[in-house]
């Protein structure tokens, strides 16, 4: 007879949580980090242009790109890049990995419009 208690319950889930396997490096939900920080940080330019081209690839309309397969991207990377890169780099990343995973564009393309963008910015802000 299996109990319906509310303790019972939650040992129930917590055990069927630990028949999961082991978890992936970025699996850090539940681990203990400290205290978490309760401050609103701006959200960069570039941060705000990532977020719309996800969006907009992953849309009802265009569907090139998932949600999942962003995820499945950044969680894929392996420790290090994961850890080095920030939230909406590791997104922008595996955008642009995913994008060339399905032929929609080639790196060379990347590349190209890359090296392109750099060099107007460097005309326009008269940096090197």
């Amino acid at each position: 007879m299996t109990s319906h208690h509310p303790s019972s319950m939650v040992a129930e889930k917590m055990h069927v949580t630990e028949d999961k396997g082991p978890r992936g490096y970025h699996d850090v939900g539940g681990d203990t980090a400290g205290e978490i920080p309760k401050v609103e940080l701006p959200w960069l330019h570039w941060e705000k242009k990532v977020e719309a081209i996800r969006g907009l690839l992953g849309d009802g309309t265009r569907r090139i790109v998932s949600l999942d397969e962003v995820r499945r991207g950044f969680e894929s990377f392996g420790i290090e890049k994961y850890n080095a890169l920030s939230f909406y780099r590791r997104r922008l990343e595996a955008m642009t990995d995913i994008l060339v995973e399905k032929g929609v564009l080639s790196r060379q393309e990347l590349d190209a419009a890359v090296a392109s963008g750099r060099a107007r910015w460097r005309e326009t802000s008269g940096s090197e």
